[in-house]
């Protein structure tokens, strides 16, 4: 996918694949700004870690740029896969020394409009100059600075407290009632996507890990931010391969999710909850 009378040399890692990015765009006149929105720009970065960033583009050279973004990219190292992604970011694999790169990428006009709507993406960065990686005309560092540190918990507190015991104990039902007509991987999707979804979403409301709620999915980095006891109890609410073992899932599921209803209810003093439901549900599965 490179083209072939330019085939760059391999990146080492993403940390010299950001570099050369970097390069590029500052010797780019069309290229107003760079910002790292991922991992390394709040310090969690690692060596398996991929290459996020955003770049502004100044508007009228926008459609150019954005029409030819592969052969851009490209210049980077052998591209391996690229595509555009379902939420419209510009996903791309760059291949590496050791191992293939991910990139991913967001291009926005260098407008006034989309420099201030950075204030609103889930982001907060250990300083200014972790996340702005170019800034030409001054204009983003003004912005990122108001987002330096910030808690990234949610937005309102107590309609999402009720929202996820909601949704938790509404699955709950959903799974067990399709459980009824027999093992599938229907149900083993619903329980190993939905519900523990909604179940680690609990936990970490249980045990106020929700500075990063906007950012990540609740189980990154859920075996640190829970007790060890509550994360046995999590463990053993994974199926196994043999059919029998979905119905004990559920059942550890559910009882869980009563405790960790109860507990982030009481926490955040939510009205009460569904206790009728969840007593229920635990007599239906009591006998697995």
């Amino acid at each position: 996918m490179t083209p072939p009378d330019r085939q760059p040399t391999l990146p080492r890692d993403h940390t010299e694949l950001r570099r050369r990015i970097v390069e590029a765009v500052t010797a780019d006149d069309r290229l107003m700004g760079l910002v790292d929105y991922g991992s390394s720009s709040e310090n969690r970065e690692d060596r398996w870690s991929d290459v996020d960033c955003s770049l502004f583009i100044r508007p009228e050279d926008y459609p150019e740029v954005v029409a030819a973004w592969q052969v851009w990219i490209g210049q980077f190292g052998p591209l391996l896969l690229s595509f555009v992604g379902d939420i419209g970011n510009y996903w791309s694999v760059i291949e590496g020394e050791s191992f293939p790169i991910r990139v991913d990428f967001n291009f926005y006009p260098a407008d006034d409009e989309h420099v201030a709507a950075m204030e609103t993406w889930p982001n907060a960065p250990s300083s200014v100059e972790s996340m702005v990686l170019v800034d030409k005309d001054g204009r983003l560092a003004p912005v990122v600075a108001r987002m330096v540190g910030r808690d990234l918990g949610p937005l309102d507190m107590p309609e999402r407290v009720d929202l996820v015991i909601a949704n938790f104990w509404y699955y709950a039902v959903r799974t067990w009632c399709k459980l009824q007509r027999g093992p599938s991987w229907g149900v083993r999707f619903d329980i190993s996507f939905i519900m523990h979804g909604n179940l680690m979403a609990l936990l970490r409301l249980e045990a106020g890990k929700i500075d990063r709620w906007r950012a990540a999915d609740a189980a990154s980095g859920i075996e640190r931010d829970i007790s060890e006891a509550r994360l046995a109890q999590l463990n053993e609410c994974i199926p196994g391969p043999e059919p029998a073992s979905l119905a004990v899932a559920l059942a550890n599921i559910i009882r869980l999710g009563a405790d960790t209803s109860a507990a982030a209810a009481e926490r955040y003093g939510r009205p009460p909850w569904p206790r009728d439901l969840a007593a229920r549900m635990i007599s239906l599965t009591e006998d697995v």
